[in-house]
Parts: C-alpha cells; sequence; structure tokens
C-alpha cells in the first residue's frame, strides 16, 4: 500500500545511522537492517498520477554517481527530504522496504537503495537486497505445523508463560477482530521444541497467521513459534483441557 504525503518519523534509525559512523559493529548493523527491514517508512520524491497505484505508472527521482551508477533514495523524515534541491511541486511518497526491494528489482538500471544520501548515508546494493528479501520471506514465513501418523509429540501447558509474545498476540488479535481464541501450548517432538499457537477464527488463515508472525518476531528467542487453527482434530483435541489465554472482547 502506498501512502500519498504522508510524513514518516524515524528517529530511532537515524540516531543508529549516526552512531555507525561513531562507532560501527555487527550488533549495530543488525539493529540497523532490523529498523529498515521490518519497521520503517521512507519518504521520496516522484511524479505521478495519483489516479495510479502501480509502481509501473511512477517516474521516480533517482540520485547518479559520477561513474554513473543509478541508485534510489529513501529518506527516514522531512528533514532528511529537504536536503535534496527538488523543485517544490514534486510529490512525496511513502514507501517501505518491500516496495523499494519490487521496485529495485524490477529495473536492472538501478544498483541499489540509498538512505539519507546527503546525510548519514546507508547503502543496500541490489544484490544484497536480495539476500534481505529472501532472509525476510523466511523469517515471516508462516509456519503451520503438519501433524505426521505416529509422530511422538509432548503437548503441555509451558512452565514459564511467554507473555511478551503473549500481549503481543493479543494486540494483533484485537486489530485483526476476527480472532475469537486462541491458546499458547509448549510442544515438544523428536525434533524440537517449540510454542504451539492455536487460534479460533474467521476469514483468511494465511493472512492471519501471517499478522501472528510478524507480531511474535520479537519474542521468540530461540524458540519457533508453530500454528493451527482449532477446526483441526489435533489441535482441538489439544487444548481440550487448557484455559484459552485470549478471548475476544474481554
Amino acid at each position: 500500500m502506498i501512502n500519498i504525503d504522508e510524513v514518516t518519523e524515524n528517529q530511532k534509525l537515524k540516531e543508529l545511522l549516526k552512531k555507525m559512523y561513531e562507532d560501527n559493529s555487527s550488533e549495530l548493523e543488525n539493529e540497523i537492517l532490523e529498523e529498515i527491514i521490518m519497521k520503517v517508512n521512507f519518504l521520496s520524491y516522484v511524479n505521478l498520477d495519483e489516479t495510479e497505484t502501480d509502481f509501473g505508472n511512477i517516474n521516480f527521482n533517482v540520485l547518479t554517481t559520477d561513474d554513473n551508477k543509478i541508485y534510489l533514495p529513501a529518506f527516514t523524515d522531512l528533514e532528511e527530504l529537504s536536503k535534496w534541491g527538488i523543485p517544490a511541486n514534486m510529490d512525496t511518497i511513502t514507501l517501505n522496504f518491500d516496495n523499494y526491494v519490487e521496485i529495485i528489482l524490477e529495473n536492472e538500471n538501478i544498483e541499489g537503495l540509498v538512505i539519507n544520501p546527503f546525510g548519514d548515508s546507508y547503502i543496500l546494493s541490489r544484490e544484497w537486497l536480495k539476500e534481505l528479501k529472501a532472509m525476510k520471506k523466511e523469517r515471516l514465513k508462516v509456519n503451520e505445523i503438519r501433524i505426521e501418523a505416529n509422530s511422538k509429540i509432548l503437548i503441555s501447558e509451558p512452565k514459564q508463560l511467554p507473555t511478551m509474545m503473549m500481549d503481543a498476540i493479543k494486540d494483533c488479535c484485537d486489530s485483526l477482530e476476527n480472532v475469537n481464541k486462541a491458546w499458547i501450548l509448549e510442544m515438544i517432538t523428536e525434533k524440537d521444541k517449540s510454542w504451539l499457537l492455536i487460534l479460533d477464527f474467521e476469514g483468511d488463515k494465511n493472512y492471519i497467521f501471517s499478522k501472528i508472525s510478524q507480531a511474535t518476531r520479537n519474542y521468540l528467542g530461540n524458540m519457533y513459534l508453530d500454528m493451527l487453527p482449532y477446526e483441526d482434530d489435533f489441535a482441538r483435541n489439544s487444548v481440550q483441557n487448557h484455559k484459552a489465554f485470549y478471548t475476544k472482547n474481554k
């Protein structure tokens, strides 16, 4: 979704980029990428027909280096955007990481993305963008488990509840408005241990599971989150003697 003339404020990312120039580290680099890939919306200047919503009908303003390499610029806020001497009659557009990757990878002439090119800049090459796109896809992949016949599985109430993750799930369920109940259990298989989230819901399963996956990504630690719909026989049997931690409108 593209939002025209929406102002973004990404102070945390700006502070991280400034730190990078003062004392860079792998931990700081990871924190910067987390903000860029998962959280931040950026501003850019464009010429566009506002009746169109397809990227192909939008003329993006780009930057060309001295060796004629073309980069798509992205700005964290209006302050950074104003550093670019662009005419006042240009439109602004708000895009996220996925939007920029789509544009760049579909245009072979663009070498990559440059964030805040006139400030504490950060460059992501098209090769790096491809890798980050794949990493994000894997990270957010909906993990709906398949229970094989004769599998050895132990389901139990968690000894220590993942309260922060549960709160994130509750908030997500409230925003979705079509999840009726949710249960969290601990599941041990022959391969590994994971959280088992069972959802009683209405609507598109893939969309709901994807939203839950995004909401919980920062709280999993070394655990996986597996999900099942309540209508599944295994799921229904698993929660018979367990209380739902989320109930709609409660």
